[in-house]
């Protein structure tokens, strides 16, 4: 069997295939929250570190208006040919989260997978909360997730799975809490993708470094950064599993209204 290395859109593609899992049951999530906490009715929504758009496209399949926000411009082109495919459009652009201007402001932001875990220190994630503030109309929503360590004395989490679409079989990895830091929180995590199609490999590999928020540090920078006031915050995506009811959180999704 042959490799060889990746395209310059391979990687998102890949990306792609590998992670578009239990995104419905996070949509539907997520457009409760627009339904029951926003004080506006929501029609352009931001994703923010949007990828490759698993969610982006699911709610403009619903018929939100969207945008999307990434700082890799392969992600962006990679999703501005999904939507074109699709006939959607989108407003896409190549952006830091944690200082963006948009054309004209939205109802409500999400921000899924993590990502805020890219911002490194508490002063970073003020200013991306100040900055996605300034893009939320006033009753609008945030809606994020974020990683949990139920223990720092957990060992490395890891998860593998497969996938397959036609002929492309993508094989993934990823690993999180390693050289982990408890002074500055942070951690590295690790993502491992193989793709076979038509007989030929494809690897890629990805290391980068994420940081833990625990609960109530990130409702003290909440009201820090002021804009938003906390609604809820929850395990997982489920409407009725409030986050202090969860013995062994994995993951906190918060809900948060532009003041």
């Amino acid at each position: 069997m042959g490799g060889h290395s990746l395209t310059q859109y391979s990687a998102p593609r890949l990306y792609e295939i590998a992670f578009d899992m239990n995104r419905k049951r996070e949509v539907d999530f997520l457009v409760h929250c627009f339904r029951h906490f926003g004080k506006r009715r929501v029609r352009r929504v931001l994703d923010i570190a949007c990828g490759t758009g698993p969610h982006l496209i699911r709610l403009a399949d619903r018929g939100y208006h969207m945008s999307g926000l990434d700082l890799s411009p392969k992600n962006i082109a990679f999703l501005g040919e999904r939507i074109a495919d699709k006939g959607r459009t989108a407003d896409l652009v190549v952006g830091d989260m944690t200082d963006f201007r948009l054309r004209q402001p939205v109802d409500a932001a999400i921000c899924m997978q993590d990502s805020q875990g890219h911002l490194l220190t508490n002063e970073q994630l003020l200013s991306h909360l100040k900055c996605v503030a300034r893009a939320v109309r006033p009753g609008g929503l945030y809606v994020f997730d974020r990683y949990m360590a139920s223990s720092w004395t957990d060992p490395a989490r890891s998860w593998s799975w497969s996938r397959r679409r036609g002929g492309l079989v993508v094989r993934a990895s990823f690993s999180a809490l390693h050289e982990v830091n408890p002074v500055s929180q942070v951690f590295r995590e690790r993502m491992f993708i193989e793709a076979v199609e038509n007989g030929t490999r494809q690897v890629y590999r990805q290391t980068h470094l994420s940081r833990m928020v625990f609960p109530q540090e990130l409702k003290a920078l909440i009201d820090l950064a002021g804009g938003f006031e906390f609604v809820q915050w929850f395990f997982g995506f489920k409407p009725h599993q409030i986050l202090e009811r969860s013995k062994h959180p994995l993951l906190m999704v918060v809900v948060l209204r532009r003041r």
